[in-house]
């Protein structure tokens, strides 16, 4: 890792942040330690700790980067696609990202950072997960209701997909490549399509 000088006091926070992210995307989760990103800014473990209480307040601000991240991947501006088509476009960024960055995405979706059960939620790591299910709510036609049966099933064969690919556990399946598996999970994707149509459509264009 290329070890930066000179953060000051009103930008370590963000250096501390860029260490951590990384850390995380060449070596995993394990690799991020406050130790590890104090030296990558030049400064002394102690300084951590003026801007993060401990280890998993600092994995947790890199996990809400990675949401953002994710976020502007899965962007989706064109009211002209259809219910079904802009589920499959914000799908296929969404594997695609979990293709290129592993390592990051198991750490948003881990219990250290994004836990539902957890007692003591982080606000900022929750407003910057939010968006994307909120955006798949609204084109799985749940209106936003990211509680609704239609939000929780895209998100479970989209997720679903990416954990499986990431795990191994479509080894020979699809190919290994990276982009040609990602190909071939969207084109996977296109097959649950018709549980998301349109009202007035009835089926996907094209």
């Amino acid at each position: 890792m290329t070890k930066r000088k000179g953060y000051h006091h009103g930008n370590l926070r963000v250096g501390l942040v860029a260490a951590g992210l990384e850390l995380v995307r060449k070596n995993g989760a394990s690799a991020l330690t406050t130790r590890a990103c104090a030296q990558w800014n030049g400064v002394s473990s102690s300084a951590v700790f003026r801007h993060f209480r401990d280890r998993r307040a600092l994995l947790r601000a890199v996990a809400a980067e990675g949401f953002a991240m994710l976020a502007r991947t899965t962007a989706i501006d064109d009211p002209a696609l259809t219910r079904q088509d802009r589920l499959l476009a914000i799908g296929g960024a969404y594997l695609r990202f979990a293709i290129e960055e592993p390592n990051l995405f198991r750490l948003m979706y881990g219990a250290d950072a994004l836990d539902p059960a957890d007692p003591d939620p982080d606000p900022d790591l929750e407003a910057a997960a939010d968006p994307l299910l909120a955006q798949t709510a609204f084109a799985a036609g749940a209106e936003g209701d990211m509680s609704d049966a239609r939000t929780l099933l895209a998100w479970s064969i989209v997720h679903g997909l990416a954990m499986l690919t990431l795990d191994n556990q479509l080894e020979g399946l699809v190919p290994s490549d990276p982009r040609e598996r990602a190909e071939r999970l969207e084109a996977i994707l296109v097959h649950a399509l018709p549980l998301f149509a349109d009202a007035d459509n009835g089926e996907r264009k094209g």
